[in-house]
């Protein structure tokens, strides 16, 4: 089975379970539109020559991406996660919506393009509140705010086009990472203090059956194959496209990339 990575890193324990690979950075890779017609060259070859695709493009090339991997689906090749999928995960403000929209546990949020919308939104909210600011799709900031009155503050300056702000309710639970592959769910504890993920002091655990639900249901809500799906007191908090598979192998001892290649084979063994 041939696999075609876009991603500017060495995956040699992914590349093992092919029995070719291809890789090619995301800068090389320019879609050809003429007409109706679409197309994805590597080299002499079309993309559709490829079985599956393992895509690893950042969040900030949300828009290009999502042409990409539209055109990578019109020629029937699997793919890590749809076009669809990727944006969504890529642009949070929507993730919250979708997540809400499908019913899926997370937290209240209010998304807030300018200083201005920020106002009254303790009238929706209550605290305390994780803020984050987001500055071309990428998080540049993460506070907790303790009252729904310090929301002016955080919004401060902010002018429409520049930023977007998301706001939270932060409320206290465990908190796990889940790698979602196909079928398969590698959940990691994280025992840190306080409120914020890290990568510290995070341990193997399984999650309940109530949990892995919704983290299946997210999975299939958002459309992906391969996803990170954050925790906290039962909520998802984030959806991640792009997991750091090495560090889901190392920490609970699974074969997280054996995992991603049987959900790009479609559930076929390894």
């Amino acid at each position: 089975m041939r696999l075609l990575k876009i991603t500017n890193q060495d995956i040699p324990e992914l590349d093992e379970h092919f029995s070719e690979v291809e890789s090619i950075t995301l800068e090389e890779l320019t879609p050809q539109v003429a007409g109706k017609n679409s197309e994805i060259m590597i080299e002499d070859e079309s993309v559709s020559g490829f079985d599956a695709v393992y895509a690893d493009i950042p969040v900030e090339s949300a828009i290009f991406g999502r042409v990409l991997l539209e055109i990578i689906e019109e020629k029937g090749v699997a793919l890590n996660y749809s076009s669809t999928a990727f944006f969504t995960m890529s642009k949070k403000n929507y993730l919250y919506h979708v997540l809400k929209e499908r019913e899926l546990p997370s937290p209240n949020t209010a998304v807030v393009a300018d200083e201005k919308a920020a106002r009254n939104l303790e009238n929706h909210l209550k605290g305390p509140l994780e803020a984050k600011r987001f500055n071309n799709l990428s998080k540049v900031e993460s506070t907790k705010i303790d009252t729904v009155e310090a929301i002016q503050d955080f919004a401060e300056g902010v002018e429409y086009g520049e930023q977007i702000l998301i706001f939270n309710e932060l409320r206290k639970g465990d908190k796990y990472r889940c790698l979602v592959a196909g079928d398969n769910v590698i959940s990691l504890q994280d025992d840190s203090e306080g409120w914020k993920f890290s990568d510290e002091n995070l341990k193997y655990s399984s999650i309940s059956s109530e949990l892995r639900e919704v983290v299946e249901q997210a999975a299939e809500a958002l459309g992906t194959n391969v996803a990170e799906i954050k925790l906290r007191n039962g909520e998802i908090v984030d959806v991640i496209p792009n997991p750091n598979l090495e560090m889901y192998k190392d920490i609970s001892g699974k074969d997280s990339f054996g995992a991603v290649a049987e959900a790009l084979k479609g559930g076929d063994e390894l």
